[in-house]
């Protein structure tokens, strides 16, 4: 940058053609782009007026000497024009993500209220014909439009919620303990667990305070559900809370097919599914999406720890302490 600034006045003082202070418009708009403040700039002169002084004899010096001021008022001059032209395109950019995310929190709405309304009340009229059906066939039939159904509100609310939350670049935080919110988690899964005869132990004992936005509870749903779906009939999940220091690292460990090493950090991509540990499951692959979104909302992290080729996999999460620094 000092050697583009030294040509250009060196070519300037030497020849007096206008073509150098041409060059000296669009060295403007580089020093905007890489963000270079007007004092540095001034700098640049005052050495590059320097170096003249040592380059050239003493009388093309004295003949110079009001002309070495003339590229940096051309240079300031360009570097404004650049930067309102710069501020210009960050309004517009702005204004650009500002419609994109209204256009987002539409698509969401009318995915809850135009889409899901209606498909919630074919899960309604065919589970009240289920029950009025006597015929095996047709119950059959019944029975498999209710599961299509089914799958499709999931997918639906999935949506939903990743169209919501990318649309979102902060949240406020307050103290909540972990340990309740897994264990009303937990707890809410005791209808699903006893249809899969499983079991689920939550290993936590004590109080464990972290500053975190009450959608955090979406990331431990998520990652229950998942064990359940993903495990086979009479497996045992384990819940845990552990202490990492400035950290409370919540783990889920599950009994499903394990993950491939290195498709550990794919399966946190949205729309990302693995062949070799779905079996056939239905789905979006939206919801570990959604989980990595909200804990890197809340300054965490999130991962797996696999036994595979063997079964079960263990997903965790690190949230900040309440009283950590």
């Amino acid at each position: 940058m000092n050697e583009r600034y030294y040509g250009i006045l060196q070519g300037y003082v030497s020849t007096q053609e206008e073509k150098y202070l041409l060059r000296s418009k669009d060295f403007g708009s580089e020093l905007v782009r890489y963000g270079v403040p007007p004092d540095e700039i001034v700098e640049m002169h005052e050495r590059a007026v320097r170096k003249l002084i040592v380059d050239l004899s003493t009388d093309d010096v004295m003949e110079c000497t009001l002309l070495v001021s003339v590229p940096l008022v051309e240079v300031m001059v360009a570097y404004g024009h650049a930067f309102r032209e710069l501020v210009k395109e960050l309004e517009i950019r702005s204004r650009e993500l500002q419609e994109s995310n209204e256009l987002k929190e539409l698509f969401a709405d009318i995915m809850r209220h135009d889409l899901l309304n209606p498909a919630s009340q074919i899960n309604g009229f065919a589970s009240v014909l289920l029950g009025l059906e006597t015929n095996k066939t047709k119950r059959s039939m019944l029975s498999n439009i209710r599961e299509s159904n089914r799958n499709l509100i999931y997918m639906i609310e999935e949506a939903a919620e990743f169209a919501k939350l990318d649309s979102v670049d902060e949240l406020d935080f307050s103290v909540h303990d972990l340990g309740l919110i897994l264990r009303e988690v937990t707890d809410s899964f005791s209808l699903k667990l006893r249809e899969n005869e499983m079991t689920i132990s939550l290993e936590a004992e004590s109080y464990y305070p972290s500053m975190v936005n009450p959608i955090i509870e979406q990331v431990f749903l998520n990652l229950v559900s998942n064990a359940i779906k993903y495990s086979p009939k009479g497996s045992h999940i384990v819940v845990s809370i552990s202490d990492t220091g400035d950290e409370w690292e919540v783990a889920v460990k599950d009994n499903g097919m394990g993950i491939p090493e290195g498709d550990g950090e794919l399966i946190f991509t949205r729309f990302s599914r693995l062949d070799k540990v779905k079996g056939g499951i239905k789905g979006t692959g939206l919801g570990l999406a959604i989980v990595h979104k909200i804990v890197t909302l809340h300054n965490g992290s999130v991962g797996v720890k696999s036994n595979h080729p063997e079964k079960g996999s263990t997903f965790w999460v690190r949230l900040n302490k309440a009283n950590a620094n």
